[in-house]
């Protein structure tokens, strides 16, 4: 792990193996709302093995305790920072739903970072449920549970659920209430076609927090976007389905770097 400070704002960096592999692409996993580097956790051993892995904790999530953004915006400039502060050159991005809005956002406005783009579970509007925000203010874990209850399928074990619980409750309710707000405020329904870089769109088909048809938009508008959804899973589709999850994202990489090369 490595706490990084850049634009003001102090995140950390959990690294998918000790020393990076010459040659080989690098990914960079940014979670969503609330979320921290264990949203990633079926995915960071399995890419390690042939990819560079660099997962951030958002500041103010995880290990970076302390104060977060309501901004999307803020969020992408500290993962520039992060990106320029460990030479991280050319990476594959890959963003979960105010994650996915983060790297939109970096894409849109710095063109020539991302090798390639993963969208997972996001979309180019994010308006938040009333009941989200005004409930994380009011009584914050019943709030939470109401979260996970959306963000996973109906058919998930009890045993992923209560984990899900626990792991946003580590987000203090002011990080929690400004990432949310940050995901109301997002809005690049216009600009979004102006994303020119390889993108995968993917999500679950029993997303009820950021629907299927968010996703269809983004592979609709975006040039170089194509679409894959998985079947029985819901917002947290990495956790729910991570071996055909995986397999995709390989499938991903792989080709734009045949087109690469």
């Amino acid at each position: 792990m490595s706490i990084i400070e850049a634009y003001g704002m102090r995140g950390n960096v959990v690294f998918g193996s000790g020393e990076r592999k010459e040659g080989k692409d690098s990914l960079v996993f940014i979670h969503g709302a609330g979320g921290n580097y264990t949203t990633w956790y079926p995915q960071k051993d399995y890419f390690s093995q042939s990819f560079n892995v660099f997962i951030m904790e958002l500041p103010g999530h995880g290990a970076a305790h302390g104060e977060g953004a309501d901004e999307i915006r803020s969020y992408a400039l500290w993962i520039k920072g992060v990106l320029d502060e460990l030479e991280i050159k050319r990476p594959f991005l890959i963003g979960h739903s105010m994650g996915g809005a983060i790297t939109m956002d970096l894409a849109l406005r710095f063109p020539a970072i991302p090798k390639g783009l993963v969208l997972v579970g996001t979309g180019a509007r994010l308006r938040v449920d009333p009941r989200i925000l005004n409930g994380i203010k009011d009584d914050f874990p019943q709030a939470v549970e109401f979260i996970c209850q959306l963000a996973f399928a109906k058919d998930v074990s009890q045993e992923m659920m209560k984990l899900g619980i626990e792991e946003m409750r580590k987000t203090s309710p002011e990080v929690l209430h400004g990432d949310f707000t940050a995901c109301d405020r997002f809005d690049i329904m216009e600009e979004v076609k102006g994303i020119k870089n390889p993108t995968l769109v993917i999500c679950g088909d029993q997303d009820v927090l950021t629907p299927v048809k968010y996703s269809r938009y983004l592979a609709e508008k975006i040039p170089e976007a194509r679409l894959e959804i998985i079947e029985g899973a819901g917002h947290m589709v990495m956790l729910e389905r991570p071996e055909e999850f995986n397999k995709r994202l390989e499938a991903f990489f792989r080709s734009v770097g045949q087109k690469d090369a």
